[in-house]
């Protein structure tokens, strides 16, 4: 698991391993305050798969950054 901020936004990256495949799957969660309220959301369900739980964290880390560029 990955915490890291980014834009004044809280991001936990996380891997999950598929026991069957030894494949890891990526996650995060991206959380924030504004307007003295927290609000967050959810990264999951992605179709990637990959060989480490590094690879997983980067790559959810990445795309979660990608969606705070997008709603900023």
């Amino acid at each position: 698991m990955a915490n890291l901020y980014y834009r004044d936004r809280l991001i936990i990256a996380y891997a999950s391993l598929n026991q069957s495949t030894q494949q890891w799957s990526a996650g995060a969660e991206i959380s924030w305050k504004r307007d003295g309220r927290r609000h967050s959301h959810s990264l999951s369900g992605v179709a990637d798969r990959f060989k480490t739980a590094g690879e997983a964290e980067r790559f959810a880390g990445n795309l979660a950054r990608a969606w705070i560029d997008a709603n900023p």
